[in-house]
């Protein structure tokens, strides 16, 4: 029994999704480490994407707390990213320490992933994409130019349902950043987690000349370091190979 496999040995990755995003999952497995795992639990998101819907969603999170908790994970991230411009401020970074401070567990968020890729890359002027609805996509360069980031450009993608985030192809997202006007830019970020980004990364980084930050690209990085598991992956871009 003693070469019987042990999953993630090398550490045991723990996500709360939000459960119309069909893409996390699979992008993180097919980049993980050898001997990390992944174990998810779903918090219910449903129709258009809505501040009312995105409140719905969060007062699911408790209970996904504890499924994760129970499993024995070593790091939890709260894997959504909207959330951050439609809660109060501070809410994100004190969900965080209040799931920290509740399981005795490392814990992430996506904005506190993607903070603390920034930092680690030194960057604070950046173009920024989302796919999000023009009304709440208008609330995001606000958020970060209040913490004292410039966002030289940005442009959504204005998807109105959630569901059909996922559906955007490699081609679609080529397209959009090379719209997206970045010539001031030390960085071009991509927001959500539902947004599909693992296949095109480097790619979009040879296109642009800059560093390419996605939101499942941070979460996993940010995810990795907490759980002092191995956090260089070729595939995904300057962040995980500097």
């Amino acid at each position: 029994m003693d070469d019987f496999p042990v999953y993630g040995r090398k550490g045991r990755l723990g996500a709360i999704v939000p459960a119309n995003n069909s893409v996390i999952e699979p992008e993180w497995w097919s980049a993980l480490p050898e001997g990390v795992a992944l174990y998810a639990t779903r918090i219910l998101a449903q129709g258009d994407l809505t501040p009312a819907a995105v409140h719905a969603m969060e007062g699911n999170v408790d209970r996904a707390v504890d499924e994760l908790a129970a499993t024995g994970v070593d790091v939890i991230a709260y894997c959504d990213m909207v959330t951050t411009f439609i809660m109060e401020p501070g809410w994100n970074e004190a969900k965080v320490a209040e799931i920290a401070a509740k399981t005795g567990t490392p814990a992430i968020s996506a904005w506190t992933a993607l903070r603390d890729a920034l930092s680690h890359l030194g960057v604070s002027r950046f173009a920024l994409g989302t796919p999000y609805p023009a009304a709440i996509h208008a609330l995001a360069p606000r958020f970060f130019a209040a913490r004292g980031y410039d966002v030289v450009n940005d442009a959504t993608l204005d998807v109105v349902k959630m569901r059909d985030v996922p559906k955007i192809s490699a081609d679609t997202l080529k397209r959009f950043v090379a719209r997206l006007e970045h010539s001031e830019a030390q960085a071009v970020v991509l927001l959500a987690t539902d947004l599909p980004s693992f296949s095109v990364v480097t790619e979009l980084e040879r296109l642009s000349g800059l560093p390419v930050l996605t939101s499942n690209q941070t979460l996993l990085w940010s995810a990795l370091r907490a759980a002092k598991a191995e956090a260089r992956i070729a595939t995904l871009g300057r962040l995980f190979n500097v």
